[in-house]
């Protein structure tokens, strides 16, 4: 790495404006389930987004197999994304496409200073999205079948640092067995998300659920690491909502009606 830096300012010159090498590796932690493929991000205070590129979870578990080039004594800040697929990486977000859901999302971000000729990153990779599955008791038969749309305020990331991004989500979700529904959802900012159960031969729309505000009334979470799954039941009789948090060890079993 020294070797890289040596060919790019000569001894004789001011080094405090020679670049930098920033060296990005795993800090050790890694949350169950993470896929192997990764993207990173570089970028600074002074010159915005300065690299990307991709890479194994097995290269960033090495120390020194992710390298980047980086300005001196100013701030640098280091996003990687693991499960990137459908969602757009652009020099101020990791994005999800108008129709899709988020992707299976874990993340890691931080920042450093680098004063002399190498610094470190060390980071974390948290689940960044929660898996939700609706099972939808309507009561219904055949002949009128009912679909779901879920809809909300946060469309991605941000970058520099993995914030909710602030955008338009329309999502419907695939059945994926009788009453079944499944969708990924990126991390919230508030109680926005809603929910929306319409007949599937005219479009119409048979109830409206704030769905964001009860998963917050039953205590979830969005702001811990590692974020937890949800399942949701959905009564069309009473519109009683059964919430279940289904984490690694812990699990909770709470009803709200609306």
């Amino acid at each position: 790495m020294l070797a890289v830096l040596a060919a790019a300012c000569t001894v004789k010159e001011d080094r405090n404006w020679c670049p930098a090498l920033c060296v990005v590796y795993s800090d050790g932690y890694v949350a169950e389930g993470c896929p192997g493929e990764l993207t990173c991000s570089i970028s600074s205070e002074s010159h915005g987004k300065l690299d990307s590129g991709t890479g194994s979870i097995s290269s960033f578990s090495e120390k020194g197999n992710m390298v980047f080039e980086v300005p001196r004594n100013e701030n640098v800040f280091v996003d990687v994304f693991c499960g990137v697929s459908s969602m757009t990486l652009t020099e101020s977000a990791l994005r999800i496409p108008m129709g899709f859901c988020c992707d299976g999302i874990y993340s890691g971000h931080g920042s450093l200073m680098i004063t002399g000729e190498v610094g470190e990153a060390g980071l974390p990779i948290h689940k960044d999205y929660a898996r939700l599955t609706l099972v939808l008791d309507a009561g219904q038969d055949d002949g009128d079948p009912l679909y779901l749309r879920i809809l909300g305020n946060v469309d991605g990331y941000t970058l520099p640092g993995g914030r909710p991004h602030r955008g338009e989500f329309d999502y419907r979700p695939p059945e994926i067995g009788s009453g079944v529904f499944r969708a990924l959802i990126p991390r919230q900012s508030d109680d926005s998300l809603t929910l929306e159960i319409c007949r599937r031969d005219d479009g119409s729309r048979v109830a409206l659920c704030y769905l964001g505000k009860s998963i917050l009334d039953l205590g979830y979470d969005w702001e811990r690491p590692d974020l937890m799954d949800l399942d949701v039941t959905i009564s069309m009789n009473e519109l009683s909502f059964g919430i279940e948090i289904v984490p690694w060890e812990e699990n909770d079993d709470n009803n709200i009606t609306l």
